[in-house]
């Protein structure tokens, strides 16, 4: 009988046949893992970004308050934010960037439609690649974000409400925070982390008004500050026969339908980013 004999060359094209079919295993492992954890990994990254610069926030908050009722001035403190995240290696991302700006007169409180008075806020913007964006605001001595579905309020202003119910008088304490900007450096973006500094300048208002029935609040988050407003109030005492209310879209109004005391100080602080201080 004669020998049937595989030839060399079969050996060679099974090789050349395995070698694909890994590598076709190969990229269809790395185009499961691209398209489907890959997202999920820098979606958390970016959330994880996130809570972390609610963190920095909320210190740069506690630094600012320090300051104002600490009145000292001269003495510069840093604060660092963290602005935005970078890719992974390997797989195709993109990087998440952030904005820090120090906005001068960018909220409008007024009293009894004559006193006029501009605020200014510190706000960092995200721009996410996979998690939703979010603001964080440090305005008139609160701490606010804001999302696409709206805005809330983190940290609480100095608003106090006093019910005295013999009288029937309301005395409310408002101490404002404005932030204003010094030198050249107002706005910074990218993705790494800088320092923004703040500085007590002094108290620039400090007056007593008598018999007050309306305060408007100019801000892009108006909702926040009238949610707040609200339990405030109520929380001293208050009915909502005692007051009216109201939400315009940029403009959050209280009528007083009662005797009210308000006692409006404004505390200036000076604020300014990137390293080293410039007068």
């Amino acid at each position: 009988m004669r020998k049937i004999r595989k030839k060399t060359n079969d050996y060679a094209v099974v090789g050349i046949v395995t070698a694909i079919l890994l590598i076709g295993l190969i990229a269809t492992v790395i185009s499961i893992i691209q398209v489907v954890y890959v997202p999920n990994i820098m979606e958390q990254r970016e959330a994880e970004h996130m809570d972390k610069v609610e963190e920095q926030f909320a210190s740069l908050t506690s630094v600012i308050d320090g300051q104002a009722a600490d009145a000292r001035k001269g003495i510069p403190i840093a604060s660092f934010v963290t602005l935005g995240s970078r890719e992974l290696p390997v797989f195709v991302t993109s990087k998440a960037f952030g904005t820090l700006e120090i906005l001068d007169n960018s909220c409008t409180i007024t009293i009894q439609n004559t006193s006029i008075f501009n605020i200014g806020r510190i706000t960092y913007s995200s721009a996410n690649a996979y998690y939703l964006d979010q603001l964080y605001s440090y305005e008139a001595g609160a701490m606010i974000v804001s999302q696409s579905q709206g805005s809330s309020m983190l940290v609480r202003p100095s608003f106090f409400v006093d019910l005295n119910l013999s009288t029937n008088v309301v005395n409310i304490s408002f101490d404002v925070v404005n932030v204003s900007s010094v030198g050249h450096k107002a706005t910074m973006s990218g993705f790494g982390t800088w320092p923004i500094q703040t500085e007590f300048l002094g108290i620039s208002k400090n007056i007593t008004f008598s018999n007050v029935s309306y305060i408007a609040i100019a801000t892009p988050f108006s909702n926040a500050w009238l949610v707040f407003i609200n339990h405030t109030l109520l929380n001293a005492g208050l009915n909502k026969t005692d007051y009216l209310l109201t939400d315009t879209g940029p403009t959050v109004t209280l009528h007083f339908l009662s005797k009210v005391n308000l006692i409006f100080k404004i505390v200036e602080i000076q604020a300014q980013l990137g390293p080293g201080w410039i007068e």
